[in-house]
């Protein structure tokens, strides 16, 4: 197992780690970064959010960002604090014409009333 170090920069801001964290290999060093980069954007400015990996000699390995999925999660935490938010914003998930298709009746095969 190798030592692998997880430097977090965030706009003018930074936490270089002293301690590191051991991994079998480079690919698990760098899907512990994205998580990091992931669970941290959860919280600060995601857009700006870099994980630096460097190995036990000091080289920079990769610059991880947070998933764009992640800022997408995070809009929709902010707006269950205050619902109205996301009602006609142009990134929601359901635009709103297609609010209409989802608000039609279901109808099974075979039911009454359905189109056969």
């Amino acid at each position: 197992m190798r030592l692998y170090f997880f430097d977090l920069h965030w706009g003018e801001e930074q936490f270089l780690d002293e301690e590191g964290i051991a991994h079998f290999d480079e690919g698990s060093a760098l899907y512990y970064a994205q998580r990091i980069a992931d669970r941290i954007g959860r919280d600060v400015d995601y857009g700006s959010l870099q994980v630096k990996v460097r190995s036990s000699e000091g080289k920079l390995l990769a610059t991880v960002s947070a998933s764009a999925g992640r800022g997408r999660e995070q809009f929709a935490l902010m707006g269950r604090r205050s619902p109205d938010v996301l009602r006609h914003h142009p990134r929601s998930a359901v635009p709103s014409a297609g609010l209409e298709t989802l608000n039609c009746s279901l109808r099974l095969p075979g039911a009454p009333g359905a189109a056969s």
